[in-house]
């Protein structure tokens, strides 16, 4: 049972409506012609931008596996094949997937193989200049992650927003940059917005100042069960800390989180 809110000239408290136990309420609001029609559609913006949103937890392993082409790629990184084979289709898209992933490793990768198997699943192979061939079984997992991340940021059924726990996970610390490049150009053109989480001070160090506007520092203090989210850069003196010390550096000696919990606990005596 749902309470609905009045419109109108119509009681304040509103009204209760029945909904089936073992169905989203908010798909039935979207179908139940008796709620009003600004309720329905509001039901399906929401359920819209809930469709819109990926959590990946990417695995090397679902990633190695052979998948059958057209698929898209899953949360854990599986068709990974099919997802880049669909991104190939395009001349100029496989053109940049080259120069990032030649960027990434020591191959000189000069162009992709789908290769397929008896039951006509493909499986992914870089090609080299000097004709040496690399297959998803064998990449490192840190090419296997690349890959999925340019298949999720620049295929075209990409989602609105994307979740990935620990970014750097598999990522040399020196091609982070890249990954973050990658990241940030997608954004830039307002296709996608990312959420990441990450420890590693090589990656915050590398934060563009854009970036470093909206990165936040999760924390919790001594004693208590909940955690605190606070925008670094509305920690007290942080602006003008980061002008001599870049944000890797503070992270790595706990200046971070010993200034926000500081603060927290001043205004909490107030």
């Amino acid at each position: 049972m749902v309470r609905l809110r009045q419109t109108g000239s119509q009681r304040r408290r509103g009204y209760t409506v029945r909904f089936l136990s073992d169905q989203p309420v908010l798909w039935q609001l979207m179908l139940n012609n008796k709620v009003p029609k600004e309720l329905q559609e509001y039901a399906r913006v929401v359920i819209s931008n809930l469709r819109s949103m990926r959590f990946l937890d990417l695995s090397p392993e679902a990633m190695k596996v052979p998948s059958v082409p057209g698929q898209p790629l899953g949360d854990r990184g599986e068709n990974l094949s099919s997802a880049l084979q669909l991104i190939c289709e395009d001349e100029s898209r496989k053109r940049a997937v080259t120069e990032w992933i030649r960027q990434l490793t020591p191959l000189d990768v000069t162009d992709f193989e789908f290769i397929p198997d008896q039951t006509g699943k493909i499986l992914l192979a870089l090609v080299e200049s000097n004709g040496q061939r690399t297959s998803a079984y064998s990449a490192s997992d840190g090419t296997l992650r690349f890959l999925a991340m340019i298949a999720t940021l620049m295929g075209s059924d990409a989602a609105q927003f994307y979740f990935l726990e620990e970014i750097d996970n598999g990522i040399h610390p020196t091609r982070l940059n890249l990954l973050l490049q990658l990241i940030e150009q997608q954004a830039k053109h307002g296709k996608v917005q990312v959420i990441t989480t990450t420890h590693s001070p090589h990656l915050l160090a590398m934060l563009s100042p854009g970036s470093q506007e909206h990165a936040l520092l999760a924390y919790r203090l001594e004693g208590e069960g909940e955690a605190h989210v606070q925008r670094i850069l509305d920690i007290p003196t942080a602006r003008e800390v980061l002008e001599k010390q870049n944000l890797g550096r503070l992270h790595e000696s706990g200046w971070l989180e010993n200034v926000a919990a500081f603060a927290r606990s001043e205004d909490e005596d107030r």
